[in-house]
């Protein structure tokens, strides 16, 4: 069984990892594309969506497993937060 404290420092790190790779995906696909993507998504989409849903369960995970701690952790969920909504914001700046 997976050590408690490993496990929330998964929970902390994994959110910001996946958004930083849906964040990559996003400017890999106007290099790519441009402004201009094709009719279909493109294997791009569809791993940038699931990326951006999946992280959503690990970071309410993450508050649960420190819920008596939440001043401590403060800091890691502000850079889930704010990373998710810089990858989520950065798909309706490019107007994909």
């Amino acid at each position: 069984m997976m050590d408690a404290r490993i496990a929330k420092r998964v929970c902390g790190i994994a959110p910001i990892v996946m958004s930083l790779i849906a964040l990559v995906l996003v400017i890999e696909g106007v290099i790519e594309f441009g402004n201009h993507p094709p009719a279909d998504e493109g294997w791009q989409a569809h791993i940038f969506q699931i990326l951006m849903i999946a992280e959503l369960p690990i970071i309410f995970a993450f508050v649960l497993m420190n819920r008596h701690s939440l001043k401590r952790i403060l800091p890691t969920l502000g850079a889930q937060v704010l990373l998710w909504l810089i990858a989520a914001g950065a798909v309706r700046f490019f107007s994909l």
